[in-house]
């Protein structure tokens, strides 16, 4: 339980002491910390309803709670607002409590399976900026999850199926017919190694991607080629399947490389081809229950409701040609999720621009009951990451920027402001390594701090800063928390029981440990890492204001210098943990 928990059920149990019945949470941090810790505006809040002064209810409230000792100051405020402050003695046990627990408070009252879908790389293309921030907030979601003890699985859902299989494949054709992958009658084992790389296929996507959008004959090779490839019993399906499946397994190597480097796991790799068996016998289920309808040729499902302001488009789950497209595997996807994990919930980390295909497909997924009433279904969607212009992030020459680009960019900054700080003793390897984990920092807070919902704007020299709001100000601060509990022990000092706080800045340190477990709820329940961004600055900022006014390895009371050090210890493990929720190593040196 958290501190402000706790004090919120002290102070309702005073209420009902009173006669007066409250659900809400009723504490809450001080808007003036000058004056006290907390404070409850709950009597001024009911007054009204109560037909009773404010100021009256307050004082039988304060006189009930003067009572407790664990309380320093309880004092009624203006018309009826509530100040509270703690005991020192009572601050000082609570972090100890905190201290001793492995998980510093943090525990789901009610822990749940979810399933969360991001990353939506899509084969046969590199990663690119715009697949940034689905990877790192939804590894980030993930692991947050987690950390309270929800049980979590992550899905790359990788697009893996639709028409950009088909231009890749019909360019490819044209390129090397005489490929046996085009030989209708050919009825031999394919090769086991694939006809092109990696490489090959970053050319040949975007080369052919531009030729389709010119040329209707070229778009009309694209249309056949995937139809050949999703219909197994249209000729020459066998020899194109074997060619995806190549070019599928060569871009899962280069995503995983990628993926490893940003620190994102996935503990699934499906895609929108593993959903295709169960398209049939959905199908059937929307037949049976009269959902389906034919429209200009396409087999369509109306999701409109008479409440909505504006008409909601129909899912159209079959194309005049028969192909299926997006909604159609989307709904297959949750329908085979739904029967393999019965989960509780289904996240989407995707971007916000898709938040009306989403809407359409979790209507589809109630109405046609493939999905439980019960089981939620949520979409979480982002902005864009902008340059300083505050468009789209691009490359110099106004191209799609790829994610490894980025990445260099920022490390290429990183590395020449460790050089510029003069940092001795470290080689050329550990300087990359370094200037590594520092570019990962900078990018990945710079993002969580950001609102999630909204666009905002990635400046490199800002976000490389080791001061302010950054990355790199979170991992000094980090090593310099590391630098002297190993001087501690060095000095054979080991972290013991917390003291009382002997002066504000400790007691304020304190305070923001405590926060800890409602910081984490928070971001879950906003399912944003905003939240986490925002108290690692906090945290920090009050940590280093405590270190700069108190000599901690030096102190002659043992008992304080043990305190001392087992406070650090707490900011340590906090930084570690929350940071690593962020998937950010700390470096050893900077």
């Amino acid at each position: 339980m958290s501190l402000s928990s706790y004090l919120n059920n002290v102070v309702k149990q005073s209420f009902t002491n009173n006669g007066i019945t409250i659900d809400e949470k009723v504490i809450k941090l001080s808007d003036r910390p000058d004056l006290s810790q907390f404070q409850c505006n709950a009597a001024f809040e009911l007054a009204k309803s109560m037909k009773q002064n404010p100021r009256v209810i307050a004082e039988k409230i304060v006189s009930d709670l003067k009572e407790n000792p664990i309380f320093k100051d309880v004092s009624v405020a203006g018309p009826g607002f509530i100040n509270i402050s703690l005991n020192d003695t009572f601050l000082a046990n609570f972090i100890q409590e905190m201290s001793i627990d492995p998980q510093m408070g943090i525990k789901a009252d009610k822990p749940k399976k979810i399933l969360i879908d991001y990353g939506g790389a899509n084969v046969a293309k590199p990663l690119h900026v715009g697949h940034l921030r689905s990877a790192i907030i939804g590894e980030g979601l993930k692991r947050l999850a987690k950390e309270l003890g929800h049980d979590v699985i992550g899905d790359v859902h990788l697009g893996d199926w639709g028409r950009p299989l088909g231009i890749v494949i019909s360019e490819i054709k044209r390129r090397n017919p005489e490929l046996v992958y085009f030989d209708e009658n050919y009825q031999g084992e394919y090769p086991t190694e694939s006809p092109v790389t990696m490489d090959d296929l970053n050319e040949i996507y975007p080369t052919a991607s531009a030729a389709v959008k010119e040329d209707e004959e070229r778009m009309i090779e694209a249309r056949d080629a995937t139809a050949i490839l999703q219909d197994e019993n249209k000729p020459g399906h066998r020899g194109y399947h074997a060619l995806w499946q190549h070019i599928v397994d060569e871009s899962i190597k280069d995503l995983k490389k990628s993926y490893d480097n940003l620190g994102v796991n996935f503990e699934l790799w499906r895609g929108e081809s593993d959903c295709f068996k169960s398209i049939p016998e959905m199908m059937d289920i929307f037949e049976s229950k009269k959902l389906l309808r034919q429209s200009n040729g396409a087999t369509i499902m109306e999701v409109d409701e008479p409440e909505d302001a504006t008409k909601v488009p129909p899912l159209i789950l079959k194309t005049q040609s028969g192909s299926v497209g997006y909604q159609t595997t989307e709904l297959a996807t949750i329908y085979e999720r739904v029967k393999e994990f019965n989960p509780d919930e289904i996240w989407y980390v995707v971007d916000g621009r898709q938040e009306m295909h989403f809407k359409q497909v979790f209507r589809g997924a109630y109405k046609s009951g493939i999905v439980p009433k019960d089981t939620r279904l949520r979409f979480i969607g982002f902005g864009t990451m902008n340059g300083k212009d505050g468009k789209p992030f691009k490359t110099r020459d106004g191209g799609v920027m790829k994610l490894a680009d980025l990445l260099e960019l920022v490390q290429e900054s990183a590395e020449k402001k460790l050089e510029e700080s003069g940092l001795q003793g470290l080689s050329e390897e550990e300087i990359k390594s370094t200037a590594y984990k520092i570019s990962d920092a900078t990018i990945k807070y710079a993002d969580a701090l950001s609102n999630r919902t909204t666009d905002y704007i990635f400046d490199i020299d800002k976000f490389t800063e080791t001061q302010g709001k950054t990355g790199p100000y979170i991992l000094y601060s980090a090593v310099r928390i590391n630098s002297l509990l190993k001087k501690a022990l060095e000095n054979g000092i080991e972290p013991g029981k917390v003291q009382a706080p002997t002066k504000e800045e400790e007691r304020m340190l304190m305070l923001t440990i405590s926060r800890l477990p409602d910081i984490v709820d928070m971001a879950f329940e906003n399912k944003s890492l905003t939240e986490i961004a925002n108290y690692l600055f906090e945290l920090n900022s009050a940590y280093n204001t405590f270190y700069n006014s108190t000599r901690i390895i030096s102190e002659d009371d043992n008992d304080k210098r043990q305190s001392w050090v087992q406070l650090s210890k707490m900011v340590g493990k906090i930084n570690k943990k929350l940071l690593d929720t962020m998937s950010i190593e700390e470096p050893e040196r900077m």
